[in-house]
């Protein structure tokens, strides 16, 4: 991340830096073990952890709906763990051995404790929800993982075969990204105190989030530096995952520019595959996309009260269409 950008992030994380900073110790506190094996996985998480985004959010719309208490740490955790474990279990998919700049679990440890490590953090994630004092936060971040699944498996059913449908591609997206963050900003709300059309505001503000923020990583992969991203470029396309931009480009090439990007997106030839989309306007198709999501949770944050954890929330999204690594 650049400078520019932690500077961002920073100031729009500033009504709930002190969450976050109490987030760190009870995220310790809970993940403790007694075995030492276990600790060094656990510690291995824990110094890899990425932008903390989701807690943010679901901190940010708890005192946006009054408060919370303790429940909106538990909210809050609950969110980053199962978002953890969801990146362990993509990486042993996808055969990654980087990522946030640190070796992966499975390339430290093999496929099979990275697995279990994953497993181990959903739990973790369900029985930190277990001792939230309202039933219907668990039960929006269970459909999440639900739907998480779910457009796994339906990644994998389409994943090696590019094609040109943007419906598929919007229900994975949605189901692998957008719905955990709007359980995290809906069940923000409800544990902050919030009523039930509060929350379904803040989570359609989170969905719609979720969007523009894996729209415009998907085209960072193609364009960002790996040093500055904590991850190879490419390895959506090298995994096999059709995205927005390579969608795009298959659906307005002619048929021998569509064999060209179909050899390149199967072999994983990132430099020409990158110049075809350039030119074709394809990763600006997938951008200005990502910044029409963007405007739709803007418009859903104008409809509630003003106050520095509104700001925030719109500072946070604007980011998400603006950041370039």
């Amino acid at each position: 991340m650049t400078q520019a950008a932690a500077d961002a992030l920073a100031s729009a994380y500033a009504p709930v830096r002190e969450d976050l900073e109490r987030l760190q110790d009870l995220l310790h506190r809970e993940l403790a073990a007694h075995d030492p094996f276990l600790m060094e996985l656990v510690s291995h998480v824990l110094q890899t952890r990425g932008k903390m985004v989701r807690p943010a959010l679901a901190f940010l719309c708890a005192r946006l709906a009054g408060g919370g208490g303790a429940d909106r740490d538990l909210v809050a955790a609950a969110v980053e763990l199962i978002h953890v474990a969801s990146l362990i279990h993509d990486d042993v998919i996808d055969e990654a051995d980087r990522r946030r700049g640190q070796a992966t679990p499975n390339a430290r440890w093999g496929n099979h404790v990275a697995v279990l490590l994953g497993d181990y953090l959903f739990s973790k994630a369900f029985h930190l929800l277990s001792r939230v004092g309202r039933d219907d936060v668990a039960g929006r971040v269970a459909f999440a993982t639900v739907r998480m699944s779910q457009a796994e498996l339906l990644q994998v059913k389409y994943g090696n075969a590019p094609h040109t449908d943007e419906s598929v591609y919007f229900a994975i997206v949605e189901g692998k990204t957008a719905q955990l963050v709007s359980s995290a900003c809906a069940g923000g709300a409800l544990v902050g105190g919030g009523d039930g059309e509060l929350a379904e505001r803040l989570g359609t503000f989170g969905l719609h989030w979720g969007v523009a923020f894996q729209i415009t990583d998907d085209t960072l992969d193609l364009t960002s530096d790996p040093e500055v991203l904590g991850k190879p470029i490419g390895s959506d396309v090298r995994g096999g995952k059709v995205t927005l931009p390579l969608i795009h480009a298959l659906r307005h090439a002619d048929e021998q520019g569509r064999r060209r990007l179909e050899k390149w997106i199967r072999a994983g030839e990132l430099e020409p595959l990158r110049e075809a989309l350039d030119r074709s306007g394809s990763l600006a198709y997938a951008l200005e996309v990502a910044r029409q999501h963007a405007q739709r949770a803007l418009r859903v944050l104008e409809t509630l009260p003003q106050g520095p954890e509104r700001d925030s929330l719109a500072a946070l999204t604007e980011f998400v269409v603006s950041r370039r690594h």
